[in-house]
C-alpha cells in the first residue's frame, strides 16, 4: 500500500509541475463554471422594472400596485404620466401601468379601465399586460358582486364591504384557477422537472471537467512509456499491478480533488443544492470518477503516444459531454438521444446527480446510477488493464 500511496504522489506531482495541465485541469474548470454560473445567476435573480401612475387616488387604485408588485419578477416604481411617458418613449423602461383619475367611482359602476404604456422594443412588456388583465378580472368580479349584492335594498349592503368580502376570497388561491403542468417527452430518470440556471451548469461543468482531470492524469503514463520510465520501474521490486495501482489511485484521487473544488464554488458561488444528500452525491460523483479513470486507462491503452492521447482526449469528453447532458437538459432532447445517453459514462452520472441534487430524490435516487457507473468502471479499466503495454 505504502507503494500504491508513493506512486499516486508522484502522479499528483507531476500534474502540478506542468502549467498547461493545471490550467487545463483546475484554473479553466473554475474559470468557465464562474462565467456560466454568474450569467444564469444573474438571469434568474434580475427583476422586471415596472413604472406605477396612480392618478385614482384611492384604495382600489393602490391595489392595482401592490397586486403588481405582488408578483415575484415585477418590481414597481412610482411616477408621474410624463415621467413614465418619457421613460417608457425612451426605453429606460419596458413599460408602466396607469390608473386614471376617477378609478374608484367607474369601478363602481362597472366601467373602469387600467392603462399599459409598454414600449415597442419591451420584451417582457406582453408578460406584464396578462398579469394586468388578471388583476383587471379579479377586480371586476369582486366590483360585479358588489354591485349586484349592494343594490337589493332588504340586504342593506354597502359597496365597499362586499368589494373586501369577496376580494378576500382571492386568497391563498382564486375561487377559480388553471393548474398548468409541464409535460416532456422523455425516458430519463427522474420526473419532468428539468435542471435549469446555476445547478445545470455546476452539475454539467464537474462531469464534464473531470473527464479532463483523468484524461490529463493517466496521460502520464504514455509520458513515462516514452521517457523508459515506466520499463525502469519494471526492474524494481515493484509489480506491474502495484505500478498500475498507484496510477489509477493518483487519477482518481486527482480528480476527486478538481470535482470538490467545483462542488464547493457552486455550492458557495451560486447556491447550488450540492449539500442536501450528501451521501448520494460522493456515490454517484464518486463512481463516476472510477468510470471516468476506467475509461482514460482504456483510451491509454489503444493509442501509441502522449500527443495522440492530448488531441483524442478533448474531442472524446466534449462528444461524451454533449451526449450525456452536461451543456443542456436531457429532458429536450429526442428520445433515441435519451438512450443514447444512458450508453455513457456521462449521461449516468448527469442524471443521478440532477435526481439528487436539484430533485433531491435522495440515495435511493442515486443506487442505479452509482452502480451503472461501477460496472462503466469494472469494464473499461479491465480492457485498460489488459491492453496497457509498459513499453
Amino acid at each position: 500500500m505504502r507503494k500504491i500511496l508513493s506512486l499516486a504522489r508522484l502522479n499528483a506531482i507531476q500534474i502540478l509541475r506542468n502549467p498547461a495541465e493545471v490550467v487545463g485541469v483546475i484554473v479553466l474548470p473554475l474559470a468557465l463554471t464562474m462565467l456560466f454560473g454568474s450569467a444564469f445567476a444573474a438571469g434568474q435573480a434580475s427583476d422586471i422594472r415596472v413604472l406605477f401612475v396612480d392618478e385614482g387616488a384611492s384604495v382600489y387604485s393602490a391595489q392595482v400596485g401592490e397586486l403588481i408588485d405582488a408578483e415575484e419578477s415585477l418590481r414597481i416604481e412610482g411616477a408621474t404620466r410624463a415621467e413614465a411617458e418619457a421613460e417608457v418613449a425612451s426605453g429606460d423602461v419596458g413599460v408602466a401601468v396607469l390608473v386614471p383619475q376617477g378609478f374608484a367611482d367607474a369601478l363602481e359602476g362597472g366601467d373602469a379601465t387600467i392603462e399599459v404604456m409598454r414600449n415597442p422594443d419591451s420584451q417582457s412588456g406582453f408578460a406584464i399586460v396578462s398579469v394586468v388583465q388578471g388583476i383587471a378580472t379579479r377586480m371586476s368580479g369582486n366590483a360585479a358582486a358588489a354591485r349586484v349584492i349592494s343594490a337589493v335594498p332588504v340586504l342593506n349592503a354597502d359597496f365597499d364591504d362586499v368589494y373586501q368580502t369577496a376580494d378576500a376570497k382571492w386568497s391563498p388561491q382564486p375561487p377559480v384557477y388553471a393548474e398548468a403542468s409541464q409535460v416532456v417527452a422523455s425516458e430519463v430518470r427522474g420526473d419532468s422537472v428539468t435542471a435549469e440556471g446555476a445547478t445545470l451548469s455546476s452539475i454539467g461543468f464537474t462531469v464534464w471537467f473531470v473527464l479532463f482531470m483523468t484524461f490529463g492524469s493517466v496521460g502520464g503514463i504514455l509520458e513515462e512509456r516514452e521517457q523508459g520510465t515506466l520499463r525502469r520501474l519494471m526492474v524494481a521490486p515493484v509489480s506491474r499491478t502495484t505500478i498500475l495501482s498507484g496510477k489509477v489511485v493518483g487519477t482518481v484521487v486527482a480528480a476527486a480533488v478538481q470535482a470538490l473544488i467545483l462542488v464547493l464554488v457552486g455550492a458557495f458561488g451560486f447556491g447550488v443544492p450540492w449539500g442536501t444528500d450528501p451521501i448520494a452525491v460522493v456515490m454517484v460523483l464518486g463512481a463516476y470518477i472510477l468510470a471516468g479513470t476506467g475509461l482514460a486507462v482504456m483510451v491509454s491503452a489503444l493509442v501509441r503516444t502522449r500527443d495522440q492521447m492530448s488531441g483524442l482526449s478533448p474531442l472524446i469528453s466534449t462528444a461524451l459531454a454533449m451526449v450525456g447532458g452536461c451543456l443542456w437538459p436531457l429532458e429536450i432532447v429526442s428520445p433515441f438521444m435519451q438512450t443514447v445517453a444512458k450508453l455513457t459514462p456521462t449521461g449516468w452520472a448527469v442524471m443521478g446527480l440532477t435526481d439528487v441534487v436539484f430533485r433531491n430524490q435522495g440515495v435511493e435516487a442515486a443506487v442505479v446510477p452509482t452502480l451503472v457507473l461501477l460496472g462503466f468502471a469494472g469494464v473499461m479499466l479491465g480492457i485498460g488493464v489488459m491492453m496497457l503495454k509498459f513499453e
